[in-house]
C-alpha cells in the first residue's frame, strides 16, 4: 500500500533535482548528553575523560535516477494530441458540418413556406389564415427543438467518447506511475510550478497511440430523440380538432 510522502511538493522537488544535497534526517533523536557537553569546547580544547568528538556530517550522492514520488498529467492536452482524440475531432467536425448543412435547408424551408403563406393571405378568411400560420409556427418550433436535440446528442457522443479514452488510459497511467514508482498523480492544470521531468503527458499520449491507437470511434446513444410517426400523427390530430373549432365559429 503506498503512503502519503510526509513532504511537500516543491521540496521533493528540490531534493530530487539537485545530487549532492547533504540530507538531513527530519526524525532525527535528540542529542546525546555526552554530545552537549562536548558542544562547549572549542576543536583546541581538549575533552573530559570519555568524551569524543562527534565525526563531521558526510555528504551523500543523490543519484540521477532517483525515482519521483509525485507526477503530473494534463488528460485535455493527452486527449488532444492522442491519436483517439484526432480521429474524434475530425469525425465530430464531419458530423457538425452535416448538421448545420442540414439546419440551413430547413431554415430555408421554412422561409419559403412563411412567404407563400404571407402571399396567400389575401385569399384567405381571417380564421383560416390563423389556423394555418399556428399550424406553422407549431411545426416550426418542433423543427427548432429536434435540431437543438441533435446539437445537444453530439455534444454527449463527444463527451462519452473522452470518458472511454480516459477509461482506456487509467491502466496505462498506473503503469507509469509502476516504472517511475510514483505515489500520487496530479493534474497539471491545478499546478503552478513544475520540473519538466515529472510530467508524464507525451509519455502517456505515446503509449496510448501503441496501445490503443484512435479508438473505436464517436459512441452512439441509445436515448437519442428523434420523431416519431406517433408524434406527426399527434399533430394531426390537433390540427383537425382546430379545423373543427373554427368551423363552429
Amino acid at each position: 500500500m503506498l503512503r502519503r510522502a510526509p513532504c511537500l511538493l516543491l521540496p521533493a522537488l528540490i531534493w530530487a533535482g539537485l545530487p549532492g544535497v547533504v540530507l538531513a534526517q527530519a526524525d532525527a533523536p535528540p542529542p546525546l548528553e555526552e554530545d552537549l557537553i562536548a558542544a562547549q569546547f572549542s576543536d583546541d580544547e581538549a575533552l573530559p575523560d570519555g568524551l569524543s568528538r562527534a565525526p563531521d556530517p558526510v555528504p551523500v550522492d543523490v543519484p540521477d535516477e532517483t525515482p519521483f514520488a509525485v507526477v503530473v498529467l494534463d488528460f485535455d492536452i493527452a486527449y488532444a494530441n492522442s491519436a483517439w482524440g484526432r480521429h474524434t475531432q475530425d469525425d465530430l467536425q464531419a458530423e457538425a458540418r452535416e448538421i448545420e448543412a442540414e439546419n440551413t435547408r430547413l431554415e430555408a424551408q421554412l422561409t419559403a413556406e412563411e412567404q407563400a403563406l404571407t402571399a396567400e393571405r389575401a385569399t384567405l378568411s381571417a380564421a383560416e389564415f390563423r389556423r394555418k400560420a399556428e399550424a406553422f409556427d407549431d411545426r416550426a418550433q418542433t423543427i427548432r427543438r429536434e435540431r437543438a436535440q441533435v446539437l445537444r446528442d453530439l455534444s454527449a457522443r463527444a463527451q462519452a467518447d473522452r470518458n472511454a479514452f480516459i477509461e482506456a488510459a487509467l491502466p496505462v497511467v498506473a503503469t507509469i506511475m509502476q516504472d517511475r514508482r510514483a505515489a500520487i498523480v496530479l493534474d497539471r492544470s491545478q499546478i503552478i510550478l513544475t520540473a519538466a521531468a515529472v510530467d508524464i503527458t507525451d509519455e502517456l499520449v505515446a503509449r496510448l497511440d501503441e496501445q490503443v491507437g484512435e479508438g473505436s470511434g464517436l459512441p452512439e446513444l441509445e436515448d437519442t430523440v428523434q420523431p416519431t410517426d406517433d408524434n406527426h400523427d399527434g399533430d394531426a390530430a390537433a390540427e383537425a380538432a382546430e379545423q373543427d373549432r373554427a368551423s363552429g365559429e
